[in-house]
Order: C-alpha cells, then structure tokens, then sequence
C-alpha cells in the first residue's frame, strides 16, 4: 500500500478545507454582489422541492438549483413549506431563503380563506391586513387577461380562489395574488377533475357552479353528497333548484328564509325564477365540495331544508318537504332559545364588579 506523503496529505487536507469553507460561503453568507431586486415567488401546497427550486433558479434568486434541493431535503426544510408568496432576492443567501420558505418572516401574514368564502370576502380580509383594497382585488379578479391566463370560463375568478391557509407579503401585487389562489385550485382538484366532470355530463366551471351551491348547502361530506345528488336530480327532471344561496349571493344576505319580495328579485341567479344553473360560481368551494359534485349521492330526494345545525331534512315528495320545513323552523327557534339561555345563565354567572 503506497503511503501518502506529509506534503500530499497537508495539499489534500487544505483542498477539502478550502471547499469546505466555500460550501459554507455560499449557503450562509449573502452575496452582497447581487442586487436586492425583490421577486414574488409562489409556493403551492402541492408544490415539490424540484419546482420550487426550478423557479427561484428562473427568477434569479439562485445561480444553482442544486444545493437548493440537497439542502432543502438535508434539514427537512421540504416537509415544512407554506403556501404563498414569498418575497426573495438574488441578495439572499441559500440558507435565509431556506428560512423565509420554512417559517415565513415577519412582513409575510397569514391569511386564512375558508370554504365557501366570496371573492369580495377575501378582498375584504386582504383589505383588513392591509395587504391591498378589497377594490383591487376585485378588479384583479375580474382581469380579462388573467382570466384567460388561468383558463376560466367565466367572467371572473370567483369559484376558483381555492379556500387554503396562505403566506402573503405586505404590499404584495394584487394579480399574483389572484393567480396565486388560482393556481392552488388547480393543483389541488389535480388533472382528472376535468375528465370527471365530462363523466357526469358537466364542464369544468359548470361543476365548479354546482360545487360552490353545495358548499353553502351543506357542510358536512355525507350531506355534501346528498345535496349534490338532490341538484342532479332537480336538474334531470327540468325542476327550478330553488336555492336560498344562490338568491343571497346577489342580495349579499346570509338569511335562511327569504321574503316574498326577495323571491320575485328579478336576476339571473334567482334560481326560484330561473330554471338551470346559476350564471358563475356564488363563492369559492372547498374539496369536498368539488369532489361531491363529481361523485353525487344516488338518492331518491328531490327537497332538502337546513335544520340550522349544518345538516339538512330530506324528502322525496313537496308534502314531506312542507313538513320538514316547519320541522326544521322548530328546531331552528329551539336552538336560538337555547343560545339565549346560555347567554343569559354566563351573565348571571359573571361576577359583579
């Protein structure tokens, strides 16, 4: 066995140490060379460490995407990312951009988008935050350009601002902000969406109008299923959907009962008036909602009424329909009697001052 010599060792040593400290160099120290451009960079809940670090290598913020994805796997820093936008700069070094993307810094917020919120509702909790108006939002959404860009059929985004927990920056641009929701819909309905949809005889945004009803319908999966089966069943027979939610969507009310005079409401979506769908989506619905759409119960239903609890009365006949209604108001008042003795028993309970 050939011994190595002192000076080779020492030269062997040195080279390791030299690429050692240069590994080092350039995960933890900025590169004060580059300039502090600030980019937008998207993370999608389905997003893997390959896209992410294809992306910061196209916007500049890495020269290599290489140590991005061995390090990311290394710390485990790919099994904690956020969705959002995340704002980087070439400036950055590896390891704050691992950072910002694991925990988020102090200028990125939270936003929360639950099922069934309107776009008008997430404007409006941007606006909130201060992020940007609920204005620009709409009008955002309402981009022909990114409309088109994002595939809609529609004249808006609305039905396909996917309800998700993101990570935004203040003073974030308001179309990729848009785009980014958008874009979590569709990597998280995945691509066989739109071919269950064909199955069941609908397009994409039809379903997605469907989707958004029974969201507001119905809250749990199992009555998701059974409301999605009752609007196909309506829909088979030519029957009016006679929906509430798709009336309050216009008259921007969250009532379980509407007026005679909110019935006759001459629009579009009045679904008392109008026989078929809706004209667009009525809110943003949630997976479950999506998937109930494509996979309906097989129920022989044709009513439904909310017991105000987030389930419903099932019948198959107006007459057992009639009934449940009174049944469902009973419990309803039941309920808001309940809720004021709770109220009035936790007053009485709190001690005088």
């Amino acid at each position: 066995m050939k011994k190595i010599r002192p000076k080779s060792l020492l030269r062997i040593l040195g080279a390791a140490a030299a690429a050692l400290g240069a590994v080092l160099i350039y995960v933890f120290f900025p590169p004060f060379f580059k300039p502090h451009q600030v980019e937008e960079i998207p993370v999608y809940s389905k997003s893997t460490t390959r896209q992410i670090a294809r992306e910061l290598k196209d916007k500049k913020i890495l020269s290599f995407s290489f140590p991005f994805k061995v390090l990311a796997k290394l710390t485990r820093v790919d099994r904690s990312l956020k969705s959002g936008l995340y704002q980087l700069a070439p400036s950055m070094s590896l390891w704050q951009v691992l950072h910002v993307l694991s925990s988020g810094k102090s200028e990125l917020l939270t936003l929360k988008v639950p099922e069934g919120y309107t776009a008008q509702q997430i404007g409006q909790e941007l606006e909130k935050m201060g992020v940007v108006s609920t204005a620009d939002f709409l009008k955002a959404v309402q981009d022909p350009g990114l409309i088109a860009k994002m595939g809609v059929k529609g004249p808006s985004l609305e039905g396909f601002l996917f309800p998700q927990t993101y990570r935004v920056p203040l003073g974030a641009s308001v179309g990729d902000l848009a785009s980014l929701m958008s874009v979590e819909f569709t990597q998280s309905v995945g691509d066989q969406y739109a071919k269950k949809c064909l199955g069941r005889n609908l397009t994409l945004y039809q379903a997605v109008i469907l989707a958004s009803i029974v969201e507001k319908e119905a809250k749990t999966p199992e009555d998701q299923a059974i409301v999605a089966g009752i609007l196909f069943n309506r829909l088979k027979l030519k029957m009016r959907l006679e929906v509430n939610a798709t009336l309050n969507y216009v008259l921007n009310s969250k009532d379980p009962w509407l007026r005679e005079d909110q019935l006759g409401t001459q629009s579009p979506y009045n679904t008392y008036l109008h026989r078929g769908l809706p004209p667009t989506p009525i809110c943003n619905p949630g997976l479950t909602a999506l998937n109930a759409v494509v996979e309906p119960a097989d129920v022989p239903y044709l009513y439904y009424v909310a017991k105000g609890d987030g389930t419903n009365l099932y019948a198959v006949t107006f007459a057992e329909h009639q009934k449940n209604v009174i049944q469902a108001k009973h419990l309803r008042h039941l309920k808001k009697v309940r809720e004021a003795l709770q109220a009035k028993s936790a007053l009485e309970a709190t001690p005088a001052p």
